[in-house]
């Protein structure tokens, strides 16, 4: 082999190691699941598994500064309930949480209605495996639209990403918002003044017969696995449909002996206010995600066997995180989180 073809196989190398390294950094969506990734081995209590409810409800920094026990998210914006058995193989290549807690909120959802981008949100988080291609052909097989030929562009993001520059501007910027995995908004403006507290109704519809195979499996995968598992039912407005068939998913679980907190039919968690504690119809600003976490961190200390670090040094990345998140929530609203949390707590 002649010097210029080494030369040429040397720096084709370097140059797509670089790609590699650059669409990683830049160009590919860093979420709460990414973050996932950054804490030490074994070092969670909790796993929580789910869509954008679960990061922007739960404030893991907070739970950790009242109790002192971890949380992480293997959670991303819009993803499918075909998923979750992944996300637990995921997290047991790098965790051994108490608990694995999955969210609902998108259980009932048809798969095929999903859009590329949406299962990219998750897939592209994912570090590369043999468990993300076959989270890849799980979700994919479900999308009558992309071909067989496609899944090469799923199996290596890089290849084709739409959003890359919207990526970008989040991974530099909003991406320093995420305190170990939780994100707030301290908006409230896009709730509409009337808007009550949303009135789940008992009505119950079957859900696809497709969907009930992805959740028995999902079970089966829970029971075989003898691991501790809580799904809950995320506060927020739904679709009646919807909420018809959360009923339906919930009665099921129960059947199969497994845990189920819906929030929207709990008599002692009543003081959310759909007028200031949402920044949306599905998401909880920061006055919301405090009520909830007090409520729920309480919730999982009382009733899970779960580990009090905050006198372990291994663990000060996580009340340094907690100040951070203070001193920031101080700076975007101009109010004392310590005030908040004395009232919330009275």
């Amino acid at each position: 082999m002649n010097k210029n073809i080494k030369k040429s196989i040397v720096f084709l190398l370097i140059f797509f190691i670089l790609l590699y390294c650059a669409t990683k950094a830049l160009w590919l969506p860093k979420t709460a699941l990414s973050y996932f990734y950054k804490e030490p081995k074994n070092s969670l209590d909790i796993v929580y598994i789910g869509s954008s409810n679960a990061y922007v409800h739960f404030n893991t920094v907070l739970a950790y500064n009242l109790y002192g026990y971890t949380t992480g998210f293997l959670s991303t914006d819009t993803q499918p309930i075909s998923l979750a058995k992944y996300m637990i193989e995921e997290s047991e290549k790098y965790q051994k949480p108490s608990l694995y807690i999955i969210d609902l909120a998108k259980a009932v959802d048809e798969l095929n209605t999903y859009s590329g981008e949406d299962i990219r949100k998750t897939i592209d988080s994912m570090k590369f495996s043999k468990n993300r291609i076959d989270a890849i052909n799980e979700t994919l097989k479900y999308k009558k639209d992309i071909s067989k030929d496609e899944y090469i562009n799923y199996y290596f993001s890089f290849l084709m990403y739409h959003n890359a520059w919207k990526n970008i501007y989040w991974n530099l910027l909003s991406y320093s918002r995420l305190y170990k995995g939780y994100l707030f908004s301290p908006r409230t403006n896009n709730i509409i003044e009337s808007q009550t507290r949303y009135k789940w109704n008992k009505k119950i519809d079957e859900i696809s017969k497709e969907t009930q195979e992805i959740i028995t499996d999902l079970i089966n995968y829970i029971k075989s696995k003898k691991i501790d598992v809580l799904f809950v039912v995320p506060v927020r407005t739904y679709a009646e449909e919807i909420n018809s068939k959360l009923n339906f998913v919930v009665k099921f679980i129960e059947k199969n002996d497994l845990k189920v907190i819906n929030f929207n039919t709990l008599d002692d968690f009543d003081n959310i206010d759909f007028t200031t504690d949402f920044y949306n119809d599905a998401h909880l600003n920061i006055y919301g995600s405090t009520k909830y976490t007090l409520y729920f961190a309480k919730y999982l200390k009382e009733n899970y066997e779960l580990p009090d670090h905050r006198n372990d040094k291994r663990y000060n990345s996580w009340n340094a995180e907690y100040e951070r998140f203070k001193k920031d929530f101080n700076e975007t609203t101009n109010k004392n989180f310590d005030d908040l949390l004395g009232e919330y707590e009275n």
